[in-house]
């Protein structure tokens, strides 16, 4: 079982962060004609700084990473390509956060095979360590403070994940799972969220309760030995 630090990220601190991007581009100056939201994690954040920036065009390009939840060793690779003539036009390419800097860095790379007039790059989090550094950021976390940053878009898939690690190891009532969340992850959880969580889960077939105690499903501890 992993030992992750994590953070269940709330929309306020969303709201701050792409409020503080908002400022920061129009403090410099630079107006963007079109602004590119990355799938997933940057569409959220590209429509909020598109309404701080009174802009109406904005373009989807989806970035993929091959891995797992709070795992930095997957793949990024471009899925399709823009199909928006942006020649001789200034662009904003937005995500969510800069880790690897891979996403992103494909993003700005492909964008400026079509001709632009200008590109700059913002996220609402930029670790340090990235390879990649956008423009813009509203916040930088420490390379030595990593932390998997849970987003309200990501958060049944993340905390799937996390779930199902700790049922993995053996089946565990509500409150022991709170117990390893809070130990493994720093995750807090109030009992009625982490109910209403096991209860989507195993709506969506992947957990099930037997007697007080919640474990994997059988087809899932079997695909997770493939």
């Amino acid at each position: 079982m992993r030992s992750i630090p994590a953070k269940l990220v709330t929309w306020d601190e969303i709201a701050d962060w792409c409020s503080s991007l908002g400022r920061m581009i129009v403090d410099s100056g630079y107006r963007p004609d079109a602004v590119i939201g990355l799938a997933r994690g940057g569409w959220v954040p590209a429509r909020l700084v598109c309404d701080e920036l009174v802009t109406k065009n904005l373009i989807s390009l989806k970035t993929q990473h091959w891995g797992v939840t709070a795992s930095r060793d997957g793949k990024a690779r471009l899925v399709g390509e823009l199909q928006e003539d942006l020649s001789g036009r200034n662009i904003l390419i937005v995500d969510d956060i800069t880790d690897t800097g891979d996403s992103l860095r494909l993003a700005h790379d492909h964008a400026k095979t079509l001709s632009p007039g200008g590109i700059r790059t913002a996220t609402m989090l930029h670790i340090n360590h990235s390879s990649f550094v956008p423009d813009y950021y509203a916040s930088e976390v420490d390379k030595d403070k990593w932390t998997w940053f849970v987003f309200p878009w990501n958060y049944y898939e993340d905390m799937s994940t996390f779930i199902r690690e700790i049922l993995a190891e053996e089946p565990s009532p509500e409150r022991e799972i709170a117990s390893l969340l809070r130990k493994n992850h720093g995750i807090i959880m109030t009992e009625g969220r982490l109910g209403r969580t096991l209860s989507r889960l195993e709506i969506l077939g992947l957990v099930r309760q037997i007697e007080g105690k919640w474990s994997v499903l059988v087809e899932e501890k079997e695909k997770k030995r493939r």
